[in-house]
């Protein structure tokens, strides 16, 4: 089955369900048969029909790995599980540049450990496809792991202010497979700001590289490349930056570039460039700069205003202000025509806005009985215009609770997945 009919999409967060103590991180909603493609991920699920898809990323058990013998994982561990169960086929992204025929397998893991081995159905050059009964977990092997051959990598890069004199920066650079999404390993660093620029590269696992910053010296100063499938995404190479911007590139064995230098802004007046949106400082929340929103010296921190961090200092959680209701409004405006296209569960953001009394029973209805979702949407759209800013609010709110990494990356936070 080819790839080029899958639909991208951005999952929702999922519910904790105390019951089952199964704590997913990812959800899909189907709304029909087809194949879809999780943007953060790149996981493809191709389904028969409706059906919803929990998902999330495991770390591989160090004794399961023993029982395998001569193989190695080369992605992550995926845990799936489906309701109304109508998963046929699973995608699993890989991260080979070549591949000889039996050299991938699936590993499918049930809750006591068990495991068997799944030879594909087909190898794309980008996934990996098996066609699936039971759920639990999956996860790609190599079986010719010790044979060095470049795969698709990333380099990633993370920042984080020191509240040292000198008022430094570190900079964490990750050398990482190309098929670990960076949610996973943002989900380790909450302290520090993704910095995002083209992140592609091949590296060989095994051989040593070493970053290039002039006239700074990383720690280490080199250091062997593996497949890194977490759980803690350790950074490979820090550096002590106290200069505004620096420019990042890296070499291998033979001092050959393996990636071009990349040019890091750690300030900017425009702070567009960081990409810097929904990290939460004690002191509030940092809104994405391109909404362009002035306050008084009294409400920003002295320790940020040496950023050019622009700071909110009550943040969309409790009373809004003025301003940052005209910001959520705009992006509920602004963003019409993609979250018409890309919000499939219309009916959850509808519960929220009729929760909070924002739309009356009968537009709860009038949405409930609209299908398909994209004409939901607009029906909800109606609604919202006829209901001014304190609606779109509300509405802003809700898309931010149920689907945060869509919101993300609208306001620009994640060109990162492509």
């Amino acid at each position: 089955s080819s790839m080029a009919a899958a639909v991208k999409f951005v999952p929702g967060m999922a519910e904790e369900n105390s019951e089952t103590k199964s704590n997913y991180s990812y959800r899909f909603l189907c709304p029909h048969a087809g194949q879809f493609q999780c943007s953060l991920t790149n996981l493809v699920f191709e389904m028969e029909g409706k059906g919803e898809v929990l998902y999330r990323i495991d770390s591989w058990d160090p004794h399961v790995l023993e029982g395998l013998g001569d193989m190695q994982p080369a992605g992550p561990l995926y845990s799936i599980d489906c309701f109304e169960g109508s998963l046929n086929h699973l995608h699993l992204p890989h991260c080979e540049t070549e591949y000889e025929e039996n050299q991938l397998v699936v590993a499918h893991l049930t809750h006591d450990n068990a495991h068997e081995i799944i030879n594909p159905e087909n190898i794309t050059g980008t996934h990996v496809t098996i066609s699936i009964q039971g759920f639990s977990s999956f996860g790609i092997l190599d079986k010719l792991f010790r044979y060095r051959r470049p795969i698709n990598a990333q380099v990633l890069l993370f920042y984080k202010e020191m509240m040292d004199k000198q008022s430094r920066t570190q900079l964490h650079i990750h050398l990482l497979p190309g098929n670990v999404p960076v949610k996973e390993v943002e989900k380790n660093h909450s302290g520090a700001s993704y910095f995002d620029t083209s992140s592609a590269c091949k590296l060989i696992p095994g051989r040593e590289y070493r970053p290039f910053c002039d006239p700074y010296v990383s720690q280490p100063k080199a250091a062997k490349f593996r497949r890194d499938y977490g759980p803690n995404y350790h950074p490979m190479f820090v550096v002590y930056l106290k200069a505004e911007e620096v420019t990042v590139s890296l070499r291998n064995e033979q001092d050959e570039e393996v990636w071009e230098p990349r040019q890091v802004l750690l300030t900017t007046e425009k702070l567009g460039l960081l990409q810097a949106t929904d990290y939460h400082y004690d002191s509030g929340t940092l809104l994405a700069a391109d909404l362009d929103v002035h306050y008084p010296d009294d409400v920003v921190p002295q320790e940020f205003t040496s950023l050019g961090f622009c700071l909110i200092t009550t943040g969309l959680s409790t009373e809004t202000s003025p301003l940052t209701m005209e910001a959520a409004a705009d992006f509920v405006d602004k963003q019409r025509k993609e979250l018409i296209e890309r919000v499939s569960s219309v009916m959850e953001i509808a519960d929220c806005l009729r929760s909070k009394d924002m739309i009356t029973a009968e537009m709860y209805s009038t949405i409930q009985t609209t299908t398909p979702s994209q004409e939901q949407m607009r029906t909800l759209y109606r609604f919202l215009e006829s209901g001014g800013a304190a609606v779109k609010v509300e509405f802003y709110k809700a898309l931010k609770q149920k689907l945060p990494f869509l919101v993300d990356e609208l306001e620009g936070g994640s060109s990162r997945a492509s």
